[in-house]
Parts: structure tokens; sequence; C-alpha cells
């Protein structure tokens, strides 16, 4: 698990340390969520998948529900995913599995998020109007 749950500048160092320097060719960001409709209010943890392999599981710090440095942070993420060209997807889970995240998940656990998981615009993420108004 790469980060602290509830903090978000500590998971987003964590997030570019592991990362820096790292081969991210077809990689995907898939944003997990407990919230779904209110991203005014959202939390959201994620995990990185590379060639069908969960590479790293990251701890809910990122969005609104985490005040402003938790919207900035996502804000990062997301540009960070951005510039290496790392496609963006979303996927709700549900309060008690976000939770259970933190602890030792199961393959077939962390396989069930990918799947379920849908491409998403990064505008949704990058402007705070859009994360104000819920979209």
């Amino acid at each position: 698990m790469l980060g602290t749950s509830g903090a978000p500048s500590a998971t987003l160092r964590a997030v570019l340390t592991r990362f820096r320097g790292s081969e991210l060719t077809g990689a995907r960001l898939i944003l997990l969520t407990d919230t779904q409709g209110q991203r005014s209010r959202a939390r959201y943890a994620g995990l990185v998948e590379l060639g069908g392999e969960v590479i790293a599981l990251i701890s809910p710090a990122f969005g609104p529900h985490y005040s402003a440095a938790g919207t900035a942070a996502l804000t990062e993420l997301v540009q960070w995913a951005q510039s290496q060209d790392i496609a963006l997807r979303e996927t709700v889970v549900g309060g008690p599995q976000m939770n259970n995240l933190s602890g030792e998940p199961e393959l077939a656990e962390l396989a069930q998020l990918v799947a379920s998981s849908s491409p998403i615009d990064a505008g949704i993420y990058l402007t705070q109007k859009n994360v104000l108004a819920g979209l």
C-alpha cells in the first residue's frame, strides 16, 4: 500500500517516488471511490495496473473528502498520470470494501476492481468547478 490513509500530500509523494523513472507504457490508474454521484464529497484511493497485474495499491487520501489538500493532491495525481500516458479509469466500491483495501486484499478482489472500472475523462478531476458541482 502506497501512502497513508487521509494524508494527501504524503500519499502523493509516495506514488511519485515509487514510480520515478519507471516504464509505465500501457499502465492504467484506476481511481476507487465509495461515493457515487457526489464528487464534491468524494474520497479516492487508487491502484496502478500494468499488463494485467496490480503493481500498486494507493491509500485513500485523495479528493474533497480530505479538504482542499485532498482535492489538490487528486489534481496532481491525475496530471502525473496524464504526463506518463497512463490511462485513467474509475470504479465505485462500497465503504467497507474501501476500508478493506488497507488490509491485504485478495488478488480476486483486485481483479474485480480492475474489471469493473470504466474509462473516465481527466477533466472531471482537473476542474475545480466540476469537482464542486459533483460531476
